[in-house]
């Protein structure tokens, strides 16, 4: 039988984005630089309460401009997965300018049809939970797709633009979950 899931966006989702004035905004490099947003861990223990994988699906550019190292990563996913509760971390480590295209970068959805691959997952039984508009359109065949944030005109404009409207739009990934509660009493 189909596993069921929910795919979540890493840096600004899980943990606080990093910026720094020459750099911009940019993702932790490393465990002294990622910082859980409040109540994450019990999100993500509500979406497990409810049977649902939790899977990161996340862009990390800084492998391809050459700012991540392999080892310091993999101690930030070994911690989204022991402390944090997260089942799968999905990764894409490419960048168009310095390392070509590829398939798994978002907006594209490699990443959730390799997850859904490896795990039995149905996509359509899924939902998508990001912050950013790559976020919703990776997650066009989930369920549902909640953004993070707030929305502002500009955002509105860029979502309607990209035909990538999100289904909802909640402040934090426990609102999130609290969302896909209240949508799964719904079905």
């Amino acid at each position: 039988m189909a596993k069921k899931a929910v795919f979540m966006d890493r840096d600004g989702v899980i943990n606080k984005v990093c910026y720094h004035h020459e750099l911009g905004i940019y993702s932790a490099k490393n465990m002294d630089e990622f910082k859980v947003i409040d109540r994450v861990k019990e999100g993500i223990a509500k979406i497990k309460s409810m049977n649902f994988l939790s899977i990161v699906v996340s862009n990390q550019p800084g492998f391809a401009f050459g700012y991540l190292e392999e080892h310091e990563v993999e101690e930030i996913n070994d911690f989204m997965k022991k402390e944090l509760g997260i089942d799968r971390v999905y990764m894409c480590i490419h960048h168009p300018d310095h390392s070509g295209e590829c398939d798994c970068r978002k907006p594209k959805s490699g990443m959730l049809t390799q997850a859904s691959k490896d795990l039995n997952i149905d996509l359509g039984q899924s939902y998508m939970v990001g912050d950013n508009i790559s976020d919703i359109l990776a997650g066009k065949d989930c369920k549902k797709r909640i953004f993070i944030g707030r929305a502002r005109c500009d955002l509105c404009n860029l979502f309607l633009e990209h035909n990538a409207q999100p289904d909802h739009i909640v402040p934090n990934l426990y609102h999130a979950a609290l969302q896909i509660e209240e949508l799964e009493k719904e079905f």
